[in-house]
């Protein structure tokens, strides 16, 4: 008589790829994290860069696939805060399988501007993805020439 031996679940291919995968999501700490393990990653910080100008700030945060209306821009005591949730599900099926993803969380970003700012005049727009914040100096706060005498 033939004994029945039980398949594993997963192919040792498909553990390698799973571990694979959760080490290279651990080398980028704001990547989009998912859950694992008993890790919950539900925060994580969009990347921003930040101009200075004679004239204003210029702050630039990458926000794919959230729309504006998931976006909150604060600004108090010369602190800018951006925060806000995304929420992304994916579904792909095919003859044999079914793939599901989930994307979720929310980030916050702050930042200290260092001058006095005008707080009436700080304009943002969002465009493909990214969110383009203008923050105008005040006038007393603009670098002034000095003439040598």
């Amino acid at each position: 008589m033939r004994s029945l031996v039980k398949r594993p679940e997963t192919s040792p291919i498909d553990e390698l790829r799973r571990e694979m995968d959760h080490l290279f999501d651990e080398m980028v700490p704001f990547s989009w994290l998912r859950e694992r393990e008993g890790n919950n990653f539900d925060v994580w910080a969009p990347n921003t860069d930040m101009v200075e100008t004679d004239d204003e700030y210029v702050i630039k945060v990458d926000l794919p696939g959230i729309p504006k209306e998931d976006v909150n821009i604060n600004f108090k005591d010369n602190r800018l805060t951006i925060s806000g949730e995304r929420k992304k599900e994916s579904k792909e099926e095919k003859e044999n399988y079914m793939r599901r993803e989930r994307y979720h969380g929310s980030f916050l970003r702050s930042f200290t501007l260092p001058n006095a700012v005008k707080e009436d005049d700080i304009k943002a727009k969002y465009r493909d993805g990214v969110l383009t914040i203008n923050v105008k100096k005040a006038e007393e706060s603009k670098p002034k020439k000095v003439k040598i005498e």
